[in-house]
């Protein structure tokens, strides 16, 4: 069980990260954090979801790390193979799905 979870961590992080943006962002749009600031087309709702992608991309660089730290041991080069690969997929999809919350129109 603990291969299947080191494999899956980095698309579970992803996951996690997904639905912690997407609630916060319906959770904004829902409490009127859209409105512009005063300094640019930034708004309340920029300022809670960018640190919260930041956060998870952060998260999302330790199945990277650990794999990378597994090189040296006993480790099935298939599995810490399958472990690197989840990880660069779960980093990748966190940049991408994530990275329209550094857009200033969020609320329709």
């Amino acid at each position: 069980m603990a291969v299947v979870m080191r494999i899956l961590s980095g698309l579970l992080i992803w996951a996690v990260g997904f639905n912690a943006i997407y609630a916060a962002h319906g959770l904004g749009c829902g409490l009127g954090w859209g409105e512009p600031l005063l300094i640019g087309p930034f708004t309340r709702l920029n300022a809670v979801l960018v640190p919260l992608w930041v956060a998870f991309l952060a998260l999302g660089l330790l199945p990277l790390h650990q794999a990378l730290r597994a090189r040296g041991t006993a480790a099935e080069p298939a599995l810490r193979r399958a472990w690197l690969v989840g990880g660069w997929a779960g980093l990748g999809g966190l940049a991408v799905t994530g990275a329209p919350v550094l857009l200033p129109a969020h609320c329709l």
